[in-house]
């Protein structure tokens, strides 16, 4: 398949008017890629774990970060500011994650989709924990769902990859989706260079589109597996997994997420580092690629500090769950 191809394909799997493909290290610097949202733009987004980049990807434009993904927080943020779904603007840009930040909360996108389209916000959700397979964000609410691609390429893919798929603007009765239309007026008029792949990148991303639904099923199988055994050690405390019924978003999660939880899971140490319990593990669960088959852990606030997140593979849980106990026990 030829970019064209691979971006039409993804853009089916999406529900989308179209897809585009853009080289990133991850879905907030994509966003500042496409360059639109421009000065004089208000961005309010919760991405706690990418603050930094939200600080300096955005010259010119009112960033807001909110420390909850709900309604209340994101239209208290949005006071004040007239956006416009004229693609001349000013725009209102709403930024949350289908699963993530701090603690893999799940916002209520039906509502924040339909607040957002009151206030005149256009919603953009970084869907790449949960994936499309996952979350069908541009049905609950989105005007654009971008998804970093590392799992879609199982782990194989030469650089980083984005997906951004834009919402249909033609709704029922023949009503158009003012916030779709201008997300997709927006992109056009950026006249963006086509994308390049190499024959490489386009094999990977054929092959992995090919075999995604049963990867991804495995990955989000595992994660819940992992989840109940951490939940019952202990030797960790406060696991945090949107399948599990003491996560703070679990409810909402059960209408959100298709398929299951998604494939991560975070859970803190007692009375330990994250880089003390990393040298305890074998290495490639720290080296082995995003998105592989290798189940993946990484210290979301600093080796000094005691959060894990750890992102299933398709590796066997048992197993992985036997290593984990293993390096606590150490």
């Amino acid at each position: 398949m030829g970019v064209q191809q691979l971006e039409e394909a993804w853009a089916l799997r999406a529900g989308a008017r179209e897809a585009r493909l853009v080289a990133a290290p991850h879905v907030p610097a994509a966003l500042s890629l496409l360059g639109i949202v421009r000065p004089g733009d208000r961005l309010v987004a919760i991405a706690d774990d990418f603050a930094d980049a939200f600080a300096s990807g955005f010259d010119g434009c009112d960033v807001v970060m909110v420390g909850e993904p709900s309604v209340e927080a994101f239209a208290a943020a949005s006071g004040g500011f007239a956006g416009s779904f004229d693609a001349g603007g000013p725009h209102l840009w709403w930024f949350v994650n289908s699963i993530g930040g701090f603690g893999l909360r799940v916002p209520d996108l039906r509502a924040l989709g339909r607040a957002a389209r009151e206030a005149h916000a256009l919603l953009v959700v970084d869907n790449t924990v949960a994936s499309a397979f996952g979350c069908d964000s541009l049905r609950l609410g989105a005007a654009l769902s971008l998804e970093a691609l590392d799992r879609v390429c199982a782990g194989d893919a030469l650089r980083k990859l984005v997906a951004v798929p834009v919402a249909r603007s033609q709704l029922k009765r023949h009503r158009v989706d003012a916030a779709a239309e201008c997300a997709h007026a927006l992109l056009e008029g950026r006249g963006l260079a086509k994308f390049e792949l190499t024959a490489d990148e386009a094999g990977v991303l054929e092959r992995g589109l090919d075999s995604l639904d049963v990867r991804m099923q495995a990955h989000f199988d595992r994660a819940r597996a992992l989840s109940e055994y951490l939940a019952a050690n202990e030797m960790v405390r406060n696991v945090r997994y949107p399948g599990l019924s003491s996560h703070p978003d679990h409810a909402v999660a059960t209408g959100i997420l298709e398929h299951g939880f998604g494939p991560a899971v975070e859970f803190d140490l007692i009375e330990r580092s994250a880089g003390d319990f990393f040298d305890a593990l074998p290495g490639e669960f720290r080296t082995s690629p995003a998105g592989g088959a290798t189940t993946r852990l990484s210290a979301t606030r600093g080796k000094q500090g005691s959060t894990i997140r750890l992102f299933a593979g398709t590796d066997d849980p048992l197993i992985v769950a036997a290593t984990l106990d293993n390096a606590l026990r150490n």
